[in-house]
C-alpha cells in the first residue's frame, strides 16, 4: 500500500474516539489495510513521524505490534494476510534504531515487537541483529544514555529468554554459543561501568533518584539476561568472569541505598535488582555448585542478613521469596552443613519461618476480597512464591539432612502457638492458624496415592483436640480464617480420619456451607466432594449411599443455597461438590425434583453468558450424572427430566450457544439411550437436524454429534431405511473419514451402522464404503487409521460373514482382499489395544484362518501362518497391556476454557458394548478353533506353523492349545 501519513493519522485517532461509530470506522477500515502488503512498513514509518502527535504514533506502535504477532509467521487462519519477506526485511532495517530514539511508552511498545520479530528470525534470520544491538549499547554507553541503554537490555533479555526453559538441543546451544560469543563481553562490560558509577554518585552523595533509577533498572536487565545466558549450563566466559560478577552481586545484597529506599518506588527497585541477585545465586548453586562453593560462605550470610531486614510489607514479597529460595536450594546441596551449628535451625525458625507463615493483613484481605485467588494459593498449591508456603519448603529443605532436628524443633513452636491461642483465643487465633498451617504445609504425600502424612503431630489427636472444635463452633461465620484452615486440615488428612469421626462431623460439614465467607462455604464444598472420593485398601469406596442419606436432602438444600452467596453463583467447588453427592447418593423422586429444577434454573442463567468453563463442565456433569443415576433407579423418571431439560436444550441450539453445543448433544444422547422404542417425534425432529450437512462444519461439535448419532442408530435402526437416511449417513461417515483430525469419529458412526443394521439394508452401499476407505488409505495413511479400519473389518466379518466381507472387498478390485490382509492386517494386528477391541480383532482373525479356506491355498498359505503369528502376539501380551480398568472421572484441568477442543461428559459417556458376548475368552476361541481346522486335515499344520511362526510364538501357541486341553496342533 501506499504511504499516506495524513489518512494513516486520521485513522488512528479515531481508534482513540470515545465515540463508537468513528471508532469502529476506522478500527474497520485498518482491518482492511491489514491485508495489503507493506501495511506494517507504513505504520512503523507513521511511528517515527516525529511531528505527528505522540499519542496517536502509540496507538500505531500498538497496531504494528499486534499485526506482527499475528502476520509475521504464515498463520493456519487464513483471514491473516502474511507479512511477505521484503517487507520484513525493511522492518528489520529500521526497528532498532527507531525503538532506541523513540520516547519510552513508544519504546515499550517497539522492544515487545523486535522480540516478537526475534523469537521466529533471531538469530538465523536475523544475524544482523546482535551486532546492531551491541553497537548501538557500546555507543550509548560512551554517552551514558541510559534511556538506550535499558532498551537495548530489555530488547536482549526478551530475546534470551527462550534459553531459560527450552529443552537443550543442538540448534539450540548453537544459538547460545552465537549470542554467548557476541554479548557475554559487552555484557560485562555495561554492568561494571555502571555499578561503578553508582559506587561513585552514593560514595559522593551527589546521586538522586531521577540519577539512579535508570541506573538500577539497568543492573536489573543485565542480571536478567546473565540469568538467560547461564541457564543451560556454565558458560566458560562466565566462569573466567565469576569474581567480578559476584562481587558486585555480593554489594547488592548487603549495601544500603538510602537515597532510593526512602521512597515506595525506589525501595521497589532496589529489591527487584537484589531479587534478580538471588536468583542468579540459586541458578549457580543449583548447576554450578563446585565453581560457585568459594562464594557460598558470603552470599549465605548476606542473604540472611538481608532477610533480617525485610519487613512483612507485601511490597518486598518478592525478595523475600527468591532470598529464602537461595537459602532453602544451600539446604539440600552438599554444603547443608551451614545449617548444622548451634541454634541455626531455631534461629531460622524463629526468624524467618515463623514470620513468613504468620497471616497478614494483606492476607486477610485476599480473604475477603479475592477468594478464588486465596483458594487458588492456599488450597490448590500454586503459593509457592508467596511467603507462607517458601518459609515452609525452607523447613523441608533442611529436614532432608537434618529431620529429627527439625521435627523437634517446629514440634515445639507447635505448641508454644497453641498455648498462646489457648491464653487468649479472641486476640492470638493467628497463633493457630499459623500452627495449623504448618502442620498442614510441612505434611508430605505418600508416593502412589492422595494420602498424606505428617511427623509433626499425631494426626488424629490434633484433629481432635485442634481440628473438632472449630468443625463444631456454632457460629459459622466466626473466626473465618480458623475456619478455613480447619476445613483444610481435614481435607488434606481424611484419609486418617476415623469414618465414624467423619460420620459424625458430617452434619457441621453441611452447616459451613452456609457461611457467608465465600472461601469458608468453597473448602467445605471441596471437603464433602474429597470425602467422598476416598478408597479403602482393594479400591472399595469408604463413603456409601446409606452414609450420605440421612443428611442427603439438607445437604443439597445447603449446596445450592450456597450458590445464591455474593460471588458465589458460580462457584466451582460447590457444584462439583453436587456432582459428587449425585454421583454417591441414592437418587429418589424427592431428591430428583428438586435437583432437576436447581440444575435446569442455574443453566438457564449462565446460557446467557457463559463464562466460567469449569464451574460449567461440572454443572453439565452434575447433569448428567443426576439422570443416570435416577433413571437407573426409576426409568419413570425420564419424562420428568425430558421436561425439565428440553426447554433448555432448544434454548442452546436455537441461540446457537456455541460453548454448550458438545454438552447439549452428550445429554441429548443420554436421552435417547435411556428411552425405549419407539421413539418419540421430538426425538425424530432432533434426529432429522442432525442429518444435515450443515451441522457438522463445526470440528469442535463433532464428537458429541457423533456420539448423539450413534444413540439414534442404536435405539432406531429401523428408521434408516427411510426417507434416504442411511445414504445421509454415510454421507456423513464419508465427510468425516476423509480427514486425518476426524477419521476416527467416521470409523464410529460406520461401526455403528455395520454393528445394528442387517447385511440386506448395507448392502447397496457396501462398494461405496469401500471405495471411501481405499482412497483415503491410498491419500494419507496413519498408523491411528489403519487401527480403525482393521477393528471395522473385523466388527463386519463378526457380524456379515467372512464371505460377505472378501466379495465386498473384492468386487471393489478383483484380489483386494489379499492385498489388505497381506499388507495392513497381519503386519498391524499387534497394535490393537482395549479389551474389546482386543477380543474383536483376534476372534475375527480367528474365524478368517479358521473358515476362510483359500488362506490354506498353496498361494496363501504363507498369509495363514503369519496371520496366526500376529494374533498369538496379540494374545501374548500381558494382562495389563490388554485390559484397562474402568477409567475415573479425571478432574477437569484448571486452564480450561472454552477453545475448539472438545470435552467429555464423563457421566454421559457411551458404554461399550461387547459385540461378541457370548465368547468370553479369545485364547480358548483360538485353540477350539484350531481344534476342529486341524481335525480336518490332520498333520498338515505343524509344518505352517514351524515355518510362519516365530519359535518364542510356537511355544506361546503350545501353551494355549494345552491351558484348554486342545490337541496342539
Amino acid at each position: 500500500m501506499e504511504y499516506n501519513p495524513e489518512f494513516l493519522s486520521r485513522c488512528f485517532l479515531h481508534t482513540l474516539s470515545p465515540q463508537p461509530e468513528p471508532r469502529r470506522a476506522a478500527e474497520s477500515k485498518l482491518a482492511e489495510l491489514a491485508n495489503h502488503p507493506n501495511y506494517a512498513l507504513a505504520v512503523l514509518r507513521l511511528v517515527a513521524e516525529q511531528s505527528i502527535d505522540e499519542q496517536i504514533r502509540h496507538a500505531a506502535a500498538v497496531n504494528f505490534k499486534n499485526h506482527l504477532r499475528t502476520r509475521w509467521v504464515p498463520s493456519l487462519d487464513s483471514s491473516f494476510t502474511p507479512i511477505i519477506d521484503s517487507e520484513k526485511d525493511q522492518i528489520k532495517i529500521l526497528i532498532v534504531n527507531l525503538m532506541l530514539s523513540s520516547t519510552p511508552r513508544i519504546q515499550s511498545q517497539l522492544s515487545e515487537s523486535l522480540s516478537l520479530i526475534g523469537q521466529h528470525d533471531f538469530p538465523k534470520s536475523w544475524p544482523t541483529l546482535l551486532p546492531e544491538l551491541v553497537s548501538n549499547l557500546r555507543a550509548a554507553s560512551q554517552s551514558d544514555n541510559y534511556a538506550s541503554i535499558n532498551g537495548i537490555l530489555g530488547t536482549a533479555n526478551s530475546i534470551f529468554k527462550k534459553f531459560r526453559y527450552q529443552y537443550k538441543t543442538n540448534d539450540l546451544l548453537i544459538d547460545l554459543k552465537y549470542c554467548l560469543d557476541n554479548f557475554s563481553s559487552p555484557l560485562l562490560e555495561m554492568f561494571l561501568r555502571t555499578a561503578a558509577l553508582i559506587d561513585s554518585m552514593v560514595g559522593s552523595g551527589g546521586g538522586s533518584p531521577v540519577t539512579l533509577k535508570p541506573l538500577f533498572e539497568s543492573q536489573r536487565l543485565c542480571c536478567r539476561v546473565f540469568y538467560s545466558l547461564n541457564f543451560q549450563e556454565l558458560p566458560e566466559f562466565f566462569e573466567d568472569h565469576m569474581k567480578e560478577w559476584m562481587t558486585e552481586f555480593k554489594k547488592y545484597l548487603v549495601n544500603n541505598y538510602p537515597v532510593l529506599e526512602s521512597s515506595a518506588e525506589g525501595l521497589g527497585l532496589v529489591d527487584e535488582l537484589r531479587a534478580a541477585v538471588c536468583e542468579n545465586i540459586s541458578l549457580y548453586m543449583e548447576k554450578n555448585e563446585e565453581e560457585f562453593k568459594d562464594y557460598l560462605n558470603d552470599f549465605a550470610q548476606a542473604v540472611w542478613t538481608l532477610l533480617g531486614k525485610v519487613s512483612q510489607s507485601s511490597s518486598r514479597d518478592s525478595l523475600a521469596v527468591m532470598a529464602i529460595k537461595f537459602l532453602t536450594t544451600v539446604s539440600t546441596s552438599v554444603h547443608h552443613t551451614l545449617f548444622a551449628g548451634d541454634g541455626v535451625i531455631p534461629q531460622i525458625c524463629q526468624s524467618i519461618v515463623i514470620p513468613n507463615v504468620r497471616l497478614r493483613d494483606e492476607d486477610e484481605e485476599l480473604f475477603e476480597m479475592n477468594y478464588i485467588e486465596f483458594i487458588r494459593r492456599d488450597m490448590e498449591g500454586s503459593d509457592i512464591d508467596t511467603r507462607r508456603r517458601i518459609a515452609c519448603e525452607l523447613l523441608k529443605g533442611i529436614a532432608t539432612n537434618y529431620k529429627q532436628q527439625v521435627i523437634s524443633i517446629v514440634s515445639v513452636q507447635i505448641q508454644n502457638l497453641l498455648t498462646s491461642y489457648a491464653a487468649n483465643p479472641a486476640a492470638n487465633w493467628k497463633d493457630k492458624d499459623c500452627a495449623i498451617y504448618l502442620v498442614v504445609s510441612l505434611s508430605t504425600k505418600k508416593i502412589g496415592g492422595n494420602s498424606v502424612s505428617t511427623d509433626l503431630v499425631d494426626v488424629q489427636s490434633f484433629f481432635g483436640s485442634v481440628i473438632v472444635p472449630e468443625l463444631q463452633s456454632q457460629d459459622v461465620n466466626a473466626f473465618l480464617m480458623l475456619k478455613a484452615g480447619a476445613l483444610k486440615f481435614f481435607t488434606m488428612f481424611r484419609n486418617q480420619i476415623p469414618k465414624h469421626l467423619v460420620l459424625q462431623l458430617f452434619p457441621y460439614l453441611t452447616q459451613f456451607l452456609g457461611a457467608e465467607s465465600n472461601v469458608v462455604h468453597s473448602y467445605a464444598a471441596s471437603c464433602i466432594e474429597k470425602l467422598l472420593l476416598v478408597k479403602d485398601e482393594g479400591g472399595r469406596s469408604r463413603y456409601t449411599s446409606a452414609d450420605v442419606a440421612p443428611n442427603l436432602l439438607v445437604l443439597m438444600n445447603n449446596l445450592f443455597t450456597a450458590l445464591r452467596f455474593p460471588e458465589s453463583e458460580e462457584n466451582q467447588y460447590i457444584m462439583k461438590s453436587i456432582m459428587r453427592v449425585l454421583g454417591v447418593a441414592e437418587i429418589t423422586p424427592e431428591i430428583a425434583g428438586p435437583c432437576i429444577a436447581g440444575l435446569t434454573s442455574i443453566l438457564a442463567e449462565v446460557c446467557k453468558n457463559p463464562k466460567n468453563p469449569i464451574f460449567n463442565h461440572y454443572l453439565f456433569e452434575s447433569v448428567a450424572v443426576l439422570v443416570r443415576r435416577a433413571c437407573e433407579r426409576d426409568m419413570s423418571l425420564i419424562p420428568s427430566f425430558e421436561t425439565s431439560l428440553f426447554p433448555i436444550l432448544q434454548e442452546i441450539l436455537g441461540n446457537d450457544v456455541t460453548e454448550f453445543l458438545p454438552y447439549a448433544f452428550q445429554l441429548l444422547a443420554q436421552l435417547v439411550e435411556l428411552n425405549r422404542p419407539p421413539i418419540s417425534d421430538i426425538y425424530m425432529e432432533i434426529f432429522k437436524l442432525l442429518l444435515s450437512p450443515d451441522s457438522w462444519t463445526r470440528n469442535s461439535n463433532v464428537p458429541a454429534l457423533v456420539r448423539l448419532l450413534q444413540a439414534f442408530l442404536e435405539k432406531a435402526p429401523e428408521k434408516l431405511n427411510q426417507e434416504e437416511r442411511l445414504a445421509q449417513v454415510l454421507g456423513i461417515f464419508n465427510r468425516l473419514v476423509s480427514v486425518p483430525s476426524t477419521d476416527e469419529q467416521g470409523f464410529f458412526v460406520l461401526n455403528t451402522v455395520i454393528e445394528n443394521l442387517d447385511y440386506g439394508a448395507i448392502a447397496p452401499y457396501v462398494s461405496h464404503i469401500w471405495n471411501a476407505l481405499f482412497t483415503r488409505l491410498q491419500s494419507k495413511r496413519t498408523v491411528k487409521y489403519i487401527k480403525s479400519l482393521l477393528i471395522f473389518m473385523s466388527l463386519f466379518l463378526v457380524k456379515h460373514g467372512f464371505a460377505n466381507l472378501v466379495d465386498s472387498m473384492n468386487s471393489v478390485q478383483a484380489g483386494i482382499f489379499l492385498v489388505i490382509l497381506e499388507q495392513f492386517w497381519i503386519p498391524n494386528l499387534k497394535l490393537i489395544t482395549g479389551p474389546i477391541e482386543v477380543k474383536l480383532v483376534s476372534v475375527a482373525s480367528t474365524r478368517l484362518i479358521c473358515e476362510f479356506l483359500t488362506l490354506l491355498d498353496a498361494g496363501a498359505v504363507r498369509n495363514w501362518g503369519k496371520m496366526l503369528d500376529s494374533i498369538v502376539t496379540l494374545l501374548s501380551r500381558p494382562e495389563e497391556d490388554r485390559v484397562g480398568d474402568e477409567p475415573e472421572m479425571p478432574d477437569i484441568a484448571e486452564n480450561t476454557g472454552y477453545t475448539v477442543a472438545f470435552v467429555n461428559l464423563y457421566n454421559a459417556g457411551k458404554k461399550e458394548e461387547d459385540p461378541l458376548k457370548d465368547i468370553k475368552d479369545p485364547r480358548e476361541f483360538l485353540a477350539t478353533s484350531l481344534a476342529k481346522l486341524s481335525a480336518l486335515s490332520p498333520g498338515r499344520f505343524p509344518q505352517i506353523i514351524s515355518e510362519n511362526l516365530d519359535p518364542a510364538n510356537q511355544t506361546a501357541l503350545h501353551q494355549i492349545c494345552s491351558t484348554y486341553n486342545c490337541p496342539v496342533v
